[in-house]
């Protein structure tokens, strides 16, 4: 008998038929089903890997064994009188019916039901999103160029207010003020399905405001008017009120009694007060120290003129929150007084989303995690389409709450509304770091200052992925250096110091961090980075002054910074545990309270520290239990970036006493390019002293400072050759 003939005699063929059938059927549902619980990619790719490897495996059974009546055989020993392969093999014939069935209808119902139906529902999505550009100012008179901006964007905000909508925010769409591409060009780009643009032309005490609604795919116009009133903010806020509606109509959004309550809200009057304001959210929006003090000032000046509108203190209250990250401004008296304004705008509107957003700040600056997230979900409950709350809430879930791939998502929400915007893409970026994703992180930091090329916060997260992640501080130097000559009053020159420390070269360090300090006295960082430089000096007493200032401000990131916390230094590094323990009883309480207290981002630095001193103190037991969970903890976060563990796993195993683990351990994390405050973890820190006398350990410090003296020599070659960016002097008191 020829192989073809004997393997259809054995159903073979049927089998390998009938095999890939049900394996086809398998991945599709998988492919289908196993996104839902959020599974690895790899558990797909094995998956698939399993079923391609079974074919062959099916084939070679269906040749070896047969079905008998009294159950599966091998072929040998089955009499070929007996045989019933022939029955069988009608069996499979009607089970590769059924089963191609099943395909087809899987295949018809997954093309054009299914897929159908997504179309429909993205169309549905994007037929009720919509972008609103800026509009042209028509009025002969340019300085009317801040009220078309203003009507703008008060326009863009009534909008956002109906949830049924998606709203491009006002960052994005400001880049194609005076575009020459096309909308449907600009809709893509946004992702939005419609287009609204305007134009308002202001004459003596008249406005005219004319507005058309337009589908972006078809060039289609959904819907046009224009309203011609005395100038009045009352006329104003009605006009915008009635364009909102009209959208919401033409784009079939549902309005919900509060949405409409909102939208018939006059939030002022006063047009002086209302023109006040418009300048104060232009510069706000540009994220520097200078347009930040100037903000301050247009925001008070509006509620000179009107003492009664909210969103004028709402911006106040921003403006002074984003003065202590921007401009180094004590925080505590910052916060104190967003927190005034903030009252102020909730007793006048508590239905103010950006009200709520500014509160939530506050209480995140205030260490009130549990009330800050209350408060940013309701900010989001009045008005889902606020991205700067999706983007505020996300720094806060992927720093103190250290719930990172929640944040991820919210960032990622926050740009999809406001897509143009540098501070949120910069924001998107911080949240890939925090899991992790460095690369994809860097390519978001460059996208912010592709957008706006004066935007420092892109050019100072660039400058720290160069040097918390590569290990590269010459780049970091480059960087750094951009970030603060676009914008010479904001804190890149503590960081550039603390960069020059790391390097070795000293009295860089202290130029830069000097710089920092006379711009912002009471700023965390420059006396952090102050901490540091008398530290690298030996200078012990005025680090512990420093130190002090620091952490006395009580920085809602001051956690990250632990390593360098007074208490820590100076209490055990002089052998004063019984001291440090009391200490830490007011650090962290819960660590030394609690039979099992839960390690997370903010306090597993604390609970290493503690571990060395209850080790000393004859709480071995409780040291062991703290070492083992916060192992287990920074097993789940990247070691590299701004918020990594760095060396925390070395500091760990050298206090349990492994240390070939520790010494292993260390020359990993220096190979992947931790080097950040390499010089006081390998010279001053406490928990590493086990490890100093070992060879192993001598070698690595030799090592790092020879490539930080190739850097540095790579850094010297940048400013011989004019490489480096200028930075023009500034003083606290010009900003």
């Amino acid at each position: 008998m020829s192989l073809i003939a004997e393997l259809k005699r054995r159903n073979v063929f049927r089998v390998g038929v009938a095999y890939a059938i049900v394996a086809w059927l398998l991945v599709e549902v998988a492919s289908v089903i196993l996104p839902t619980f959020k599974t690895p990619d790899w558990v797909m790719q094995a998956f698939t890997t399993l079923v391609i490897l079974g074919f062959p495996l099916a084939l070679i059974v269906a040749w070896a064994f047969e079905m008998t009546p009294e159950g599966i055989k091998r072929e040998t020993a089955v009499d070929p009188a007996e045989s019933i392969t022939h029955a069988t093999g009608r069996k499979l014939d009607f089970a590769i019916i059924g089963l191609l069935v099943i395909a087809v209808v899987y295949f018809a119902a997954d093309k054009f039901v299914l897929e159908q139906a997504e179309v429909t529902a993205e169309s549905v999505a994007r037929e009720k999103s919509i972008a609103v550009l800026p509009f042209e100012n028509l009025s002969q008179d340019a300085t009317n160029e801040p009220f078309t901006m203003g009507i703008h964007d008060d326009i863009l905000t009534q909008i956002s207010k109906i949830s049924a909508l998606k709203v491009i925010s006002r960052t994005s769409v400001m880049e194609y003020r005076n575009t020459t591409k096309n909308l449907k060009t600009i809709g893509q780009e946004l992702g939005a399905a419609t287009i609204l643009e305007g134009g308002v032309q202001r004459a003596g005490d008249r406005v005219r405001i004319n507005v058309q609604l337009i589908d972006a795919a078809t060039d289609e116009h959904l819907w046009a008017d224009t309203y011609d009133r005395k100038l009045t903010a009352a006329n104003i806020f009605a006009i915008q009120t009635e364009i909102a509606t009209a959208i919401a109509d033409a784009l079939r959004a549902t309005l919900s009694t509060e949405e409409q309550e909102l939208l018939d809200t006059v939030p002022t009057e006063n047009m002086a007060a209302l023109e006040a304001y418009f300048r104060g959210k232009l510069r706000m929006a540009k994220r520097n120290s200078a347009a930040l003090a100037e903000a301050v000032d247009d925001f008070n000046r509006a509620i000179e003129f009107d003492p009664g509108f909210a969103l004028a203190y709402v911006g106040l209250a921003d403006s002074y929150q984003l003065q202590v990250e921007y401009s180094g401004l004590p925080l505590d008296e910052m916060i104190e007084k967003a927190q005034t304004a903030t009252d102020k705008a909730l007793a006048l509107d508590d239905r103010l989303a950006e009200a709520y957003t500014s509160l939530a700040g506050i209480k995140q600056a205030r260490n009130d995690l549990e009330g800050a997230e209350t408060t940013y979900l309701r900010a989001l409950e009045l008005n889902p389409n606020y991205a700067t709350a999706y983007h505020w809430y996300s720094s806060l879930l992927s720093g103190a709450s250290g719930r990172r791939d929640e944040a991820l998502e919210l960032s990622k929400k926050a740009a999809e509304l406001d897509p143009r915007s540098p501070i949120i893409l910069q924001g998107v970026g911080n949240s890939y770091d925090s899991v992790g994703r460095f690369d994809e992180g860097l390519a978001w930091f460059h996208k912010s200052i592709e957008i706006d090329p004066d935007f420092s916060g892109g050019y100072l997260w660039i400058a720290g992925h160069y040097w918390q992640v590569k290990g590269r501080l010459d780049e970091a130097v480059r960087w750094f250096r951009k970030g603060v000559s676009v914008d010479p009053g904001n804190l890149g020159f503590a960081f550039l110091g603390w960069v020059f420390l790391d390097l070795g070269d000293l009295d860089r360090a202290e130029y830069w961090i000097e710089r920092s300090t006379e711009l912002a006295p009471e700023g965390f960082y420059p006396n952090l980075a102050t901490e540091l430089l008398h530290l690298y000096r030996g200078d012990l007493p005025a680090a512990l002054e420093y130190g002090r200032r620091a952490f006395g401000t009580e920085d809602p990131w001051a956690f990250q910074y632990h390593s360098f916390e007074p208490v820590r230094i100076h209490e055990m590094r002089a052998g004063r545990y019984l001291e440090a323990r009391a200490a830490f009883e007011k650090i962290a309480p819960e660590l030394l309270n609690e039979d099992s207290p839960e390690i997370g981002t903010r306090n597993y630095r604390v609970a290493i520290d503690l571990a060395l001193i209850l080790s000393k103190t004859g709480e071995q037991q409780r040291a062991d239990r703290l070492l083992g969970d916060s192992l287990q903890y920074i097993q789940r976060i990247p070691r590299l970036g701004d918020g990594g563990y760095g060396v925390a796993d070395v500091q760990i195993y050298a206090l349990q006493g492994e240390k070939q683990k520790a010494l292993s351990t260390l020359q990993r994390a220096i190979d992947e390019g931790c080097c950040e405050s390499w010089w006081y973890y390998l010279k001053f820190d406490p928990t590493l002293e086990p490890l100093h006398d070992e060879p192993e350990f001598q070698a690595m410090v030799i090592e790092i400072e020879a490539d930080m003296a190739a850097q540095l020599a790579r850094v010297r070659e940048m400013e011989r050759n004019g490489e480096l960016e200028p930075i023009p002097e500034v003083s606290a008191t010009t900003q």
